[in-house]
């Protein structure tokens, strides 16, 4: 309780439980655009520093087998699209990076007594666009995704109701970057993302169900005097005859030389009633650190708190 590691530089919360941290958005980008070549296309005898790669593939699998008397197919078709161009002006390089790609799958199988069928179809496109000039260096990409599927199941045996789902889910996300000298950067993203879905029975049963969520992250690394950042997500998801559950988490931290200080706080309801929670710690290397956190679980409260100098404990509970 009373020692604490010191985070390196660099230390920045998390966009969202899962998520790689807002400095890692962009892996090795001045490696990258520094390995990119320039390739100089003769045209009338003029030399144009362009380097330009189009390319695409179409793709389609198709099997089919039975064991056990049930059979069974599959397919997929998957279509993609690369572009890619960059180009020196006065002494800066440009970059312009386009993907988009489009995929539909199926498969279903069958047998004397059930049968069932799965498909989906899913459209994804991105860009990067990309400027270097000298030890300086900035990224802007975006990315949109739009896909649906289907699911029905029938079943032939008596007492039994076969049922039929349909999904739909759209997203978006942005991530800007500015690698300066001396390992200081700026980074920054944003996603949302929303789905819902019906799902029914043969008997008449029909349920909804929809989801919503966005996260945003910004952080901005001081090279070897540390750096600072912060986090936001905010969720909703339900369904049409139930509760809807909604919560959201917000997060900052940083680190400056040998003090550091981090901040967390979360907000939900759902069908078992309100809770939330709010952390601290803060502290200097080695010379003193504070911790504490509030709970709230459909009004009850739980409190936490420690407090260190000089490596030894000071108080606690």
């Amino acid at each position: 309780m009373g020692k604490h590691s010191r985070r390196k530089s660099g230390y920045l919360p998390k966009v969202a439980a899962g998520a790689a941290p807002v400095a890692l958005l962009f892996a090795a980008p001045a490696t990258a655009l520094a390995t990119q070549t320039d390739v100089t296309l003769p045209l009338d005898r003029i030399s144009l520093p362009v380097d330009h790669r189009h390319g695409g593939t179409l793709d389609r699998d198709i099997s089919t087998a039975t064991e056990n008397e049930t059979s069974s197919a599959r397919e997929a078709i998957t279509a993609t699209r690369h572009d890619f161009v960059a180009k020196e002006v006065a002494g800066a390089l440009l970059i312009n990076n386009l993907s988009e790609s489009a995929a539909i799958r199926r498969e279903g199988w069958q047998n004397t007594t059930d049968s069932s069928e799965r498909e989906s179809e899913s459209l994804v496109r991105t860009s990067q666009h990309a400027l270097r000039l000298g030890r300086i260096s900035a990224t802007t990409a975006n990315s949109q995704r739009l896909g649906q599927g289907a699911s029905r199941d029938l079943a032939l045996s008596p007492g039994q109701a076969g049922s039929t789902e349909r999904r739909l889910g759209i997203g978006e996300g942005t991530s800007h970057g500015i690698w300066l000298p001396e390992g200081i950067d700026v980074l920054s993203q944003n996603a949302e993302q929303f789905d819902t879905g019906l799902h029914g029975t043969f008997a008449g049963d029909l349920q909804g169900a929809l989801s919503a969520r966005r996260s945003s992250g910004q952080a901005v690394d001081l090279g070897r005097l540390g750096g600072v950042g912060a986090t936001s997500e905010q969720y909703a998801a339900g369904q049409i005859a139930g509760v809807l559950d909604v919560g959201q988490k917000h997060e900052a931290g940083g680190q400056l030389g040998p003090a550091w200080g981090l901040a967390k706080t979360s907000q939900s309801v759902d069908a078992a009633g309100p809770a939330g929670s709010i952390r601290g710690d803060l502290g200097v290397d080695h010379v003193i650190h504070a911790e504490g956190g509030t709970t709230s679980v459909r009004g009850t409260l739980d409190r936490s708190a420690s407090l260190s100098a000089l490596d030894r404990p000071v108080l606690g509970f």
